[in-house]
């Protein structure tokens, strides 16, 4: 019998397989879900030159999703994440001072089988919401 999978069950799949694809990638994982007032970041990570601000974005193909997962960060959520990104560097630690700041996308498709979420595809987008 399959399991009814929520948005949530959906989005925390999304966002386990982004922080394991930006560990594959040489970067560290400073926070997830990460919230300041209103404003959140999914993922905030960073390696030796750069401080990314991950916004994740997961849909399901069997689902009849005609958008790219990616269509859905709007006007109005790139705002909030360039406002997010700004506050939060305010309370770091010098040592990430000299990083390069970057707001990127990670839009991944989904599928279940046989009960599990399976990846259709990963899609990462650097500096997909610019300053």
């Amino acid at each position: 019998m399959n399991k009814t999978l929520t948005k949530a069950d959906i989005g925390s799949f999304g966002e386990k397989q982004c922080v394991k694809y930006l560990k594959k990638n040489g970067f560290r994982i400073l926070d997830k879900n990460a919230r300041i007032g209103h404003l959140e970041a999914d993922i905030i990570a960073y390696n030796k030159t750069h401080l990314i601000f991950v916004e994740v974005k997961t849909r399901r193909t069997d689902m009849n999703n005609i958008l790219r997962p990616a269509a859905a960060v709007d006007k109005n959520k790139k705002s909030n994440l360039i406002s997010f990104a700004k506050a939060y560097v305010k309370t770091l630690s010098a040592k990430f001072i000299d990083k390069q700041i970057s707001i990127d996308v990670c839009e991944i498709t989904v599928y279940q089988d046989k009960g599990k979420l399976k990846i259709d595809s990963l899609n990462y987008i650097n500096n997909a919401v610019s300053r």
